[in-house]
């Protein structure tokens, strides 16, 4: 009995001396959850538009492993949730206030070790009120590259930071061997006149973090499964130059330093072009809502064209396919804007040749119209059955030089419970036709092959 009564008064002054030890200065250390505005407050220029991410699906919802949010399953959940804040964030509380915020936080849990970086939090009228976190800067990085998108699938902008002489942002499928993960609590863009704005999961932060990216109020078209909650402050982002952008973790930050990434200005616009015959060599364009001050200039990837009086493009090579129409402003201080648009012909500049297996130029034809035929290809049908031949999941049975790759095989599935179906699973004869945009006859032909 001696012995037990002594172990746990043993135990008893450890916790005693452990908790003495974090407070002795005053301080309480601990854990807890907080809202992203609490998160962000005292790091950036505003968190009064800062509420919750909210999602219209449910794929992404244990996608990071510092986040909270309200899923609890498909059914339940099944028009969307909320990522409601940020976990494990270290918070430092005045002794003598751990007990009003632990009534005001529940999540809090006190430990003994003071943090390397923590958030400090004090109870004011009945309120948590947090202060700026005192990061723990693991590196500040000088050397990489930004990259600016201004019309991504993920954000009405996107960023991409480029690393060269370090890799300390995850941009793989897998967590291991980066210091900034999925783990990743925050991200805060800094700009030259000095607005600091923090980005939030799923909405801007992804799992391959070094990809950032946001929605504004005047475009606010892409990546549409999602509310954006701060535009107000995502708005002011608009004209101004990125020179930092922060990646924080719950025990250290990493800071990329640049010298000045150009936000160019979106305004409510609009830009299209009517598909048209290849020969005929012109189309109208539609542009709306240009800017008195815009400057326009326009190009076509592949395509040699001119555009007067931002009404009609015309151009003189007869290569069908599909292409896009880019104007910018020869300024750069507005966005660009882009057009797809489709040129047709009824002529079929291929023909299958069996010895080389791949296909050739048509007698009659350049080279230049067999490789507009290849590089818009859409469509392989084997034995009746289509593939997609461009796009995601494209399956590449004619390679980008024309050659039948007899090889090839579709996967479904991911992971463990992929499967990979080949495509000519065994020696015959094999029908194939071959489409591709902007050429109005597809090409059919039979082949042998042997397994």
């Amino acid at each position: 009995m001696k012995k037990l009564i002594s172990l746990i008064l043993a135990l008893a002054l450890t916790a005693s001396l452990a908790s003495f030890a974090a407070a002795e200065d005053g301080v309480v250390y601990g854990t807890a959850t907080l809202t992203y505005a609490d998160f962000y407050a005292g790091n950036v220029s505003s968190t009064d538009s800062i509420d919750m991410v909210t999602s219209a699906t449910t794929g992404k919802s244990g996608t990071f492993t510092n986040t909270v949010s309200d899923f609890v399953d498909e059914k339940t959940n099944r028009e969307g949730y909320h990522l409601t804040g940020i976990a494990n964030v270290n918070v430092a509380v005045p002794a003598e206030q751990v007990e009003a915020y632990k009534a005001l936080n529940p999540t809090f849990v006190e430990t003994a070790e003071v943090p390397a970086q923590y958030k400090p939090v004090t109870v004011e009228d009945g309120k948590a009120v947090y202060g700026a976190t005192v990061f723990n800067v693991a590196a500040t990085v000088t050397d990489a590259d930004i990259e600016v998108v201004t019309d991504s699938h993920w954000g009405d902008y996107q960023i991409n930071i480029l690393e060269t002489s370090t890799s300390y942002i995850r941009n793989t499928r897998e967590d291991e061997g980066f210091a900034v993960n999925s783990n990743v609590q925050g991200i805060i863009l800094e700009t030259e006149s000095g607005l600091k704005v923090g980005m939030e999961h799923l909405q801007s932060i992804w799992v391959q973090p070094y990809e950032i990216s946001w929605n504004v109020s005047v475009d606010n078209t892409h990546n549409d499964e999602l509310i954006y909650d701060n535009i107000p402050e995502l708005d002011k982002l608009m004209g101004e130059k990125i020179v930092k952008v922060t990646f924080i973790n719950a025990n250290d930050a990493y800071e990329f330093v640049f010298d000045g990434a150009y936000l160019p200005i979106k305004f409510p616009s609009s830009l299209a072009v009517d598909d048209a015959r290849s020969a005929d060599g012109k189309t109208s364009v539609i542009v709306t809502g240009l800017v008195d001050d815009y400057v326009p200039s326009y190009a076509v990837e592949g395509l040699e064209v001119s555009v007067e009086n931002n009404s009609e493009m015309t151009w003189t090579a007869d290569l069908p396919g599909a292409y896009t129409l880019v104007l910018t402003d020869a300024k750069g201080v507005y966005a660009k804007m882009s057009a797809t648009f489709i040129l047709s012909s009824d002529i079929l500049p291929v023909v299958w040749d069996a010895d080389l297996g791949e296909l050739a130029t048509a007698e009659g034809f350049d080279e230049a119209l067999k490789d507009a035929f290849i590089k818009n290809l859409s469509i392989v049908t084997v034995n009746g059955k289509e593939y997609a031949a461009s796009g995601r999941g494209a399956a590449v049975i004619i390679n980008n030089i024309g050659e039948l790759d007899t090889e090839a095989a579709v996967t479904s599935g991911k992971g463990k419970d992929a499967t990979v179906t080949p495509i000519f699973p065994e020696s015959g004869t094999y029908e194939i036709i071959v489409t591709a945009t902007g050429f109005d006859m597809p090409l059919t032909f039979t082949t042998d092959i042997q397994k």
